[in-house]
């Protein structure tokens, strides 16, 4: 009896412990917002594909590795097609007013650049910069 009783700690111990454990582990991270967006132009620079996308309210210019291995049964871009971006958002050049209303400026005035491993890439006119995590090179993930 007297060695059943360290073994009985031993177990609740450990299995306590995994549980504490398995919710450490949990990864918590921002998988971006979806914006179902035209594609209208495609373009490329040293080792990246710069696909920009446009609806009625956004435009961006995603920027996406060519050297990345395509989804399995992805769908190819097409120029003139919608399709359905998961984006982060690397730029926003919109200022914030007094109640965040938005104020009219000359966006040639206030371009930002971000670095890709050793590439430079700005945006351009109305477009912000993003990235899309359902996409690889050219091709979209299926959904």
């Amino acid at each position: 009896m007297k060695k059943l009783f360290p073994i009985q700690i031993l177990i609740l111990v450990s299995c306590k412990s995994k549980k504490i454990e398995m919710e450490i582990l949990k990864p918590k991270f921002e998988l971006g917002f979806d914006v179902f967006a035209e594609v209208s132009k495609i373009d490329s620079i040293s080792s990246y594909y710069l696909v920009f996308i446009e609806n009625e309210k956004e435009f961006f210019k995603v920027v996406s590795d060519k050297n990345q291995i395509k989804y399995y049964n992805g769908i190819k871009l097409e120029i003139g097609h919608n399709y359905k971006f998961r984006l982060q958002q690397i730029t926003d050049r919109r200022p914030s007013g007094p109640n965040d209303q938005f104020t009219p400026v000359n966006y040639l005035d206030i371009a930002q650049c971000r670095n890709f491993d050793k590439t430079e890439i700005c945006t351009e006119s109305s477009f912000e910069l993003a990235t899309a995590s359902n996409l690889k090179g050219l091709y979209l993930r299926k959904e």
